[in-house]
């Protein structure tokens, strides 16, 4: 049986061994580690600051075009409060000519707030209903075609109650609520004016 022996050193092997060699003066020789610099928050290539840049445009464009939307719209908003309080005083007996009175008014004031008051407040009768039909954009024309809600809704204004036609107050109101939601304003070359 063989055994394995350490392998055994000439004597001019031994001779090249270095002394023990204290490891403290070693270590105390090493550099101290580097460690590496914080990375920048900014992005290091112009592109993405461009990108950056680009697109908080975009949001500040669009942020600054939906507050106009929601500020053109407090007076559709405003109208729509305002009709649903006419709609709930009607349900009263005693309110409901009164309230039936004002439907009229709030159309005209509706009107006067998104269009230019030299184009709409001397409208009245047949030009006022193509107007509102216009504003609409409905071609069945429901303000001024036979349908008879057109004349309806400036009749409840003047005429005595007991010959206001309440049978047609609710499809008045229906067409006046989608009037309010609806309705566009187109202004002629001649001035400047409110989009509604």
């Amino acid at each position: 049986m063989q055994t394995l022996d350490a392998p055994r050193l000439l004597p001019h092997e031994v001779a090249d061994i270095p002394p023990a060699i204290d490891a403290r003066a070693v270590l105390d020789q090493l550099h101290p580690l580097q460690v590496p610099p914080v990375p920048a928050w900014s992005p290091q290539a112009p592109g993405w600051t461009v990108l950056a840049a680009v697109a908080l445009t975009a949001l500040a464009v669009l942020a600054w075009r939906t507050f106009r939307r929601w500020r053109t719209g407090r007076h559709r908003r405003a109208a729509l409060a305002e009709l649903q309080r006419l709609r709930a005083s009607m349900r009263d007996p005693a309110l409901r000519l009164a309230a039936a009175r004002q439907i009229p008014v709030l159309v005209r004031r509706l009107a006067l707030a998104h269009a230019p008051r030299a184009e709409v407040a001397a409208l009245h009768g047949a030009a006022w209903h193509a107007w509102l039909d216009r504003s609409l954009g409905d071609p069945a024309r429901p303000f001024s075609s036979g349908v008879g809600l057109g004349e309806v809704l400036g009749d409840w204004a003047y005429r005595p109650a007991e010959t206001l036609p309440w049978e047609l107050l609710e499809p008045s109101l229906d067409l006046v609520e989608r009037w309010i939601r609806t309705h566009r304003v187109e202004h002629d070359a001649s001035g400047p004016g409110r989009r509604g």
